[in-house]
């Protein structure tokens, strides 16, 4: 049974930002989740990361530093939010706070692509400050594509893929670039753009040699990595080599005659479908990232071994 809604300070929301302590840089972070569609009231997605009611944070409705930084426009987003993302962030932090957001917004898409994004990032400090930044990199969402409800097993999902994702990106190897590549695929608002950010992020994730026939490699590498039976893994091998050749296209400048638009954000939901589905084996398994954090020697014994 969900707990009713209730008035929420900083500190009893979020119990890891015990004031008390007296931890320098340390900072409670609020985040409005826009067309974030889940029935649910709260839950924990990380030990600093929490999902809250609407009515969590209101600060930006009392002090007057918000009013002036946010028209009536703005704050009105924020009232008609049903839930806010809730961090905790030290200043030691190997990730930024705005990394923080951006991982749980790219650890959602994997599992459950949805309308959701993030306007604002509302800040408050140990000594009291108070700060508001806007978020202008938005994630993007493809009609047809994007589904319209959350459900607790998306949640349960996210946060167990969560923590990888972070550490991924903050290990600065192999994998991070594909980390950044995917994340600028999301947020771009133009399809050939998304496309070619998310062709390269696959690339980082599998390639493992310079020499020609790279498209088969992928396409090869992707279908073992994915596909539990041989004729599944036919079928992902051929939708990987159909799908990545309108990257080549586009880098190349045959794309200029695509003037489908239903037909082009449709081919690329179904390339973003194919990074989140390869997203979602490597997270859940740590011997898949080891390896891929790996030269390019240790991932062709890995794929050579699958």
């Amino acid at each position: 049974m969900r707990k009713a809604a209730k008035s929420y300070r900083a500190s009893e929301t979020l119990p890891e930002y015990d004031f008390s302590k007296g931890i320098r840089g340390k900072y409670a972070i609020w985040a409005p989740l826009i067309d974030f569609q889940w029935a649910g009231s709260e839950w924990q997605i990380a030990n600093d990361t929490w999902i809250r009611p609407g009515s969590a944070y209101r600060d930006y409705e009392e002090f007057v530093e918000f009013k002036h930084a946010l028209s009536e426009e703005e704050r009105e987003r924020c009232r008609d939010a049903e839930h806010r993302l809730g961090l905790v962030h030290v200043g030691h932090d190997e990730l930024s706070k705005q990394a923080k957001i951006n991982s749980f917004l790219l650890a959602l898409w994997i599992v459950r692509p949805t309308r959701t994004h993030v306007p604002f990032r509302f800040e408050v400090e140990k000594s009291g400050s108070r700060s508001v930044a806007r978020i202008l990199d938005r994630f993007q969402w493809t009609r047809g594509q994007a589904e319209d409800e959350i459900k607790d097993q998306h949640l349960r999902k996210v946060g167990s893929i969560l923590l990888p994702l972070r550490t991924v990106f903050a290990a600065r190897r192999r994998l991070r670039n594909a980390v950044a590549l995917t994340f600028r695929g999301c947020v771009a608002s133009e399809w050939q753009s998304a496309f070619i950010c998310f062709s390269a992020a696959a690339e980082a994730l599998l390639a493992y040699s310079w020499e020609p026939g790279l498209s088969d490699r992928l396409s090869e590498s992707y279908a073992k990595l994915v596909s539990a039976s041989r004729s599944g893994g036919e079928s992902a091998k051929d939708q990987f080599r159909r799908l990545y050749s309108i990257r080549s296209d586009i880098i190349h400048g045959r794309a200029y005659d695509y003037e489908d638009p239903n037909r082009n954000l449709t081919n690329l939901a179904n390339f973003s479908d194919i990074l989140r589905r390869l997203w979602g084996a490597v997270l859940d398994s740590e011997e898949t990232r080891v390896a891929l954090e790996g030269d390019d020697k240790q991932r062709r014994n890995f794929f050579l071994k699958l």
